[in-house]
């Protein structure tokens, strides 16, 4: 799922479009909306997967922002960008505005 996620948006973050490229390549990290074990229990499937730069990864696990059903961004501008062949769960988003995101937060970032 990890993989897949990253090579459907040619490891583009899916909040700040930005492709982080290295000598070994590109690179970018699948992050889970509902988190996988204990106490969350989050799948590991694709609608439940994210594609982020490692600052939007640290965020988003924080709190920092959420993702609103429609797609749209709380606690930063912009809407998430997505491909057609990535769904993205709302029951996930969801879950995550309920137990992670608070607003206002991302402004200490």
């Amino acid at each position: 799922v990890s993989r897949r996620v990253k090579v459907l948006h040619n490891y583009h973050c899916q909040v700040c479009a930005i492709q982080l490229r290295g000598v070994a390549g590109p690179y970018a990290e699948a992050a889970h909306i509902q988190p996988l074990g204990t106490p969350h229990h989050g799948p590991d499937m694709l609608t439940n997967a994210l594609c982020l730069c490692p600052n939007h990864h640290v965020m988003f696990d924080l709190g920092g922002f959420g993702i609103a059903d429609n797609l749209q961004l709380l606690g930063l501008p912009g809407r998430l960008l997505t491909q057609k062949e990535h769904p993205i769960g709302t029951v996930f988003t969801a879950y995550h505005r309920v137990h992670f995101y608070e607003p206002g937060s991302a402004a200490g970032y």
